[in-house]
C-alpha cells in the first residue's frame, strides 16, 4: 500500500468518526417491539406489558395493595406441544382481587430467580415462605412430563382482615305496664 492510498483510506476513516460523532443523533435508535412480554416488581407494585396486552386493552398494572397473594404453579398446559403432545408449565402468579373476584395472573417461570427475587417483592410481602416455593421449584425441576409433580405452592398471601368486634349497647326499651292482678281490678 502506497503511502498516498493509506493517507487517503485514514482520512475517510476519519470522516466516518466524524460523522457518527457529530451527526446529529443524539441517542440510541428505540428498540423495535416485538411482542415478548415484560414483567417487573417495583415500589409501586406489579407491571406486565406486552404487545398484545396492550393491543387488547388489557390492565398491565397492579399495586401493592391489590395484590392478595404470590405462588408457584406446576400444571398441565392448556394447549399440547405440536412435536411433544401434552406437558407441564411451570409459572409464578400472583393474585388480585377484582369485580368478579380473585383472579390469578400468571407469568413464565423465567422471570424470577428464588435466590434474587426483587426487593420490592420481598419488602412488600412480609413473611414470604421461599421454603414453600422451592418445593414447586423442586417439583418443576423433574422435567416437562413430570405429571405427579403437578401443584400449586403459595409464598405468601395476605392476612384475611380482621373482623370488627361491635360492642352491643344495651338498647333501653319503654317501661310496659305491669298487667293487672285481680285485687287491683276491683
Amino acid at each position: 500500500m502506497t503511502g498516498a492510498h493509506a493517507r487517503q483510506n485514514y482520512g475517510t476513516s476519519m470522516w466516518r468518526l466524524f460523522k457518527q460523532l457529530f451527526g446529529g443523533r443524539t441517542s440510541p435508535p428505540e428498540p423495535e417491539d416485538d411482542g415478548r412480554e415484560i414483567v417487573r416488581f417495583d415500589d409501586e407494585g406489579f407491571h406486565r406489558s406486552s404487545k398484545f396486552g396492550r393491543s387488547m386493552g388489557w390492565r398491565q398494572d397492579w399495586s401493592w395493595s391489590e395484590i392478595t397473594a404470590f405462588g408457584f404453579s406446576f400444571s398441565p398446559a392448556i394447549y399440547p406441544d405440536p412435536w411433544f403432545g401434552d406437558y407441564m408449565e411451570d409459572e409464578w402468579f400472583i393474585t388480585v382481587q377484582n369485580e368478579t373476584g380473585p383472579e390469578n395472573i400468571f407469568f413464565d417461570a423465567a422471570w424470577l430467580d428464588i435466590d434474587r427475587l426483587p426487593p420490592a417483592l420481598v419488602r412488600n410481602m412480609p413473611g414470604l415462605d421461599i421454603a414453600n416455593l422451592q418445593q414447586g421449584l423442586r417439583a418443576a425441576a423433574g422435567g416437562f412430563h413430570n405429571y405427579e409433580g403437578e401443584g400449586r405452592w403459595l409464598g405468601w398471601s395476605k392476612p384475611a382482615p380482621k373482623p370488627v368486634r361491635r360492642s352491643r349497647a344495651k338498647v333501653k326499651t319503654a317501661p310496659t305496664a305491669k298487667p293487672k292482678t285481680r285485687k287491683q281490678a276491683r
